[in-house]
C-alpha cells in the first residue's frame, strides 16, 4: 500500500510542476505547507528528473520532463549542461491548489 500511496504522490507532483511549467504563476518558498490561500506548495523532486540516476538532470531528461530550456539554463549555474542536485534546489517550489477558482 506504501508504494502506491507514494507513487500517487510523485505523479500529483509530477502533474503539479507540468502545469507550473506551462502556466506560470507564483512560487512559495517552503515546500510542504499550508498557506492563509488553502494551497499547499511543494519542491520538484529531483530523482523524478534524473531518470538514469547518474545524480544529474540532463537536457534530455529535463525535456522529456517538460522542463523549458530557459528554466533549465536558468538553473545550470556552472554551464555544464547538466544539473546537480544544488543546482536543482533553485528551482522555485510549486503551488497546489486545493480549491480551484471555478
Amino acid at each position: 500500500m506504501r508504494n502506491s500511496s507514494t507513487l500517487r504522490n510523485i505523479t500529483v507532483q509530477l502533474l503539479a510542476i507540468s502545469a507550473a511549467h506551462v502556466f506560470g504563476g507564483s512560487y512559495p518558498v517552503l515546500a510542504g505547507v499550508h498557506d492563509e490561500s488553502n494551497s499547499e506548495v511543494i519542491a520538484p523532486p529531483f530523482e523524478l528528473y534524473d531518470t538514469n540516476k547518474d545524480d544529474y538532470i540532463s537536457i534530455e531528461e529535463a525535456a522529456a520532463m517538460k522542463m523549458p530550456a530557459r528554466i533549465f539554463n536558468g538553473l545550470d549555474i556552472d554551464r555544464d549542461g547538466r544539473l546537480n542536485k544544488e543546482e536543482f534546489t533553485k528551482m522555485p517550489p510549486i503551488r497546489l491548489n486545493e480549491n480551484p477558482p471555478q
